[in-house]
């Protein structure tokens, strides 16, 4: 009797442990998940800056969560409808904000970025993104406020137009490297010395340096890199139309605010074209292509109207203008003398024309 006793107290002891193992796998189980899906939805909304909605297409209602009637700057649990959503967009958007759903019946996900109108403040940009419609009436959405994002965008693209300005009125080559020599920019390389952005890089530029400025002009290269100091290299550079011209190749650093270096600026300066000014009559200015084209329009004239006035031929004419190919100077001055007969005139800047009534 004593043993089986104490078989069923053992037995009772381990359906004790058994369960009190289970209540504390419990408890850890929902001490893991103490935060609702309701909060990470919150949190995504209030970081991402983004808010979720669902549309009835059978009548237009539209339901969304916190963070989508904040985007949209309305009062949250108020009847909303895709009637309304369309009128808050700019007549340029509302077409844009009507295909979604076309769109996404053909089985895609799709996005598009417009523009909120609030008579209070600045248009607003919203990114609406909507699922691949299903076999029901419902579908689901996010939307999201970019405001941010395009104003950035709008600041690089200006940035990036300045840039090239500056190239062009320099009318030079212009190149940017980290501090690896990595080429991450290169602009005019293939119509100045016919090199692409793999031949430059890695110092493959040095390749179009005349032979006896190579050496030099390397080492002057060299000891900047090594300072970390802006260098200007003068040397004669070979063209891809076969003739070395005077340039000068000018280098910089880049650097962050505690002085840490982040890349290299590299500009080749066509010193050649302003040496070449004194050969022009009156003291015009070399003629880029951008400057011809301008002036034939400013003129009103065809390419054959150029081309009869200089006594030159159309071939030139289109040549110059569409691949900014170098023509010889004797044939610049022709182009600059035909446009002075008729009253415009280069002046003794290389990106500026004036005009002559009279």
């Amino acid at each position: 009797m004593f043993q089986i006793e104490a078989i069923g107290g053992c037995r009772h002891d381990r359906q004790v442990l058994r369960k009190a193992r289970l209540s504390s796998l419990g408890m850890q189980h929902k001490q893991l998940n103490y935060i609702s899906s309701r909060s990470y939805i919150d949190i995504a909304e209030r970081f991402a800056d983004i808010g979720f909605w669902n549309v009835d297409m059978s009548t237009g209602e539209v339901r969304g969560t916190t963070g989508f009637f904040r985007i949209l700057g309305l009062p949250q649990g108020e009847p909303f409808n895709l009637y309304q959503w369309t009128e808050m967009l700019a007549p340029e958007d509302k077409e844009e904000f009507r295909s979604l759903y076309s769109v996404s019946t053909m089985g895609v996900s799709v996005s598009r970025e417009v523009r909120l109108l609030e008579a209070s403040r600045p248009a607003r940009w919203i990114r609406i993104a909507i699922q691949e419609a299903g076999s029901g009436d419902y579908t689901a959405g996010i939307v999201q406020n970019i405001t941010k994002e395009r104003v950035s965008k709008a600041t690089l693209y200006r940035e990036r137009a300045r840039l090239d300005a500056f190239i062009t009125m320099l009318g030079g080559l212009f190149w940017a490297h980290d501090v690896n020599g990595i080429l991450a920019d290169l602009r005019g390389g293939e119509r100045i010395i016919g090199l692409d952005k793999l031949q430059i890089g890695n110092r493959g530029w040095l390749e179009a340096v005349h032979p006896d400025d190579r050496m030099p002009t390397a080492h002057l290269w060299s000891i900047g890199l090594r300072d970390s100091v802006a260098s200007e290299l003068p040397c004669r550079m070979l063209y891809a139309d076969e003739v070395y011209r005077q340039v000068v190749v000018r280098m910089t650093p880049v650097r962050q605010e505690n002085g840490t270096l982040i890349e290299w600026l590299g500009l080749i300066e066509e010193t050649w074209r302003r040496d070449a000014q004194a050969l022009l009559p009156d003291g015009a200015a070399p003629l880029l292509p951008q400057q011809l084209r301008a002036a034939r329009v400013l003129l009103g004239w065809s390419v054959e109207d150029l081309a009869r006035e200089a006594g030159v031929s159309k071939a030139t004419v289109r040549r110059y203008e569409t691949t900014g190919e170098h023509t010889k100077e004797a044939t610049v001055a022709t182009l600059v003398a035909a446009f002075k007969r008729h009253g415009l005139v280069m002046t003794g800047s290389p990106v500026s024309l004036s005009l002559q009534c009279g």
